[in-house]
């Protein structure tokens, strides 16, 4: 039998997760799919924006970012039915991995391996931030895995 306190506390909770707008679980996303399609985006630019490093081909870093970029309307499009304070935290977090994907574009301009690493190692941790405000299931594993590493060197 479940304690009248014990009901309270899953209320408390509940009522917690709605005020902060933040869907609880991928089936209160309205798209979840399309959440899982645009981090996909991000994460395969971010794939993309390493590969370029290694091989040293810095002068592509600026066309990686145009498509970081055009990667934020999937994003935007993706949370459009969300509760209105979610939508604002997203939006924010996502305008910091916008910013910091063009400042690899910038920094690339430089060819300094080490500021080119220092720069995507700072949009790996946004992406982080980025993918922690939906549910894991909706996450790309590769992605992960790449900012972990990266973030690491």
């Amino acid at each position: 039998m479940i304690s009248r306190k014990s009901l309270v506390i899953v209320g408390a909770l509940s009522g917690l997760i709605l005020a902060l707008g933040a869907p609880a679980s991928a089936a209160d996303l309205k798209s979840p799919d399309l959440v899982k399609t645009s981090l996909q985006i991000f994460a395969g630019v971010y794939g993309d924006m390493n590969r370029k490093l290694a091989a040293k081909t810095y002068d592509r870093l600026p066309h990686e970012n145009q498509e970081f970029q055009d990667g934020a309307a999937a994003m935007r499009d993706a949370i459009t039915a969300e509760p209105a304070a979610f939508k604002t935290k997203v939006e924010s977090v996502l305008q910091e991995t916008l910013a910091a994907s063009t400042h690899v574009a910038d920094i690339s301009k430089t060819h300094d391996d080490a500021q080119v690493k220092a720069a995507l190692s700072a949009l790996a941790d946004s992406m982080k931030k980025l993918n922690a405000l939906f549910p894991e299931n909706l996450r790309p594993v590769a992605v992960a895995a790449s900012a972990r590493g990266a973030g690491a060197r």
